[in-house]
């Protein structure tokens, strides 16, 4: 399952892009969202989109201590150009002993100018958890 949230900067910094992060326990959840709720715009739903905070970190997703008994959340954050760039999670499998993820990006012929950064999360079993990940994002369409 893959799950899309635009969570835009809300101070800049200044990142390498996509970040990956491993969530194995509904504590690192909690800490993600306290390390970065200044950082990123988590209750902020674009469109009519609902908010990262309130799915991710609320009680809306299930993501508690049952859940990460056998389950772990995988964030790959990605910086796009244009808000209106949009991703598709083709495929989250192991290969050559890492956990390749592959995305689309999906891009309009005209966008708009502002900069957008998304949280793209992927619910996996658990038992991808200790590999590392490759991110692989086609532009064909860019």
């Amino acid at each position: 399952m893959a799950y899309f949230f635009r969570a835009d900067l809300s101070n800049f910094i200044d990142h390498e892009y996509p970040q990956v992060v491993k969530i194995r326990s509904a504590g690192e959840l909690h800490r993600y969202y306290e390390s970065n709720k200044e950082t990123y715009q988590f209750n902020h739903g674009y469109y009519s989109e609902s908010n990262m905070a309130d799915f991710v970190f609320g009680d809306a997703g299930g993501f508690n201590d049952a859940f990460f008994k056998t389950r772990f959340l995988l964030f790959v954050i990605l910086q796009e150009s244009s808000g209106s760039v949009r991703h598709r999670v083709e495929s989250a499998m192991p290969e050559n002993g890492s956990l390749l993820v592959s995305i689309v990006r999906i891009a309009p012929e005209i966008g708009t100018c502002d900069i957008a950064q998304w949280h793209i999360i992927l619910d996996l079993d658990k038992s991808f958890v200790d590999m590392d990940v490759d991110v692989v994002i086609d532009t064909s369409s860019a």
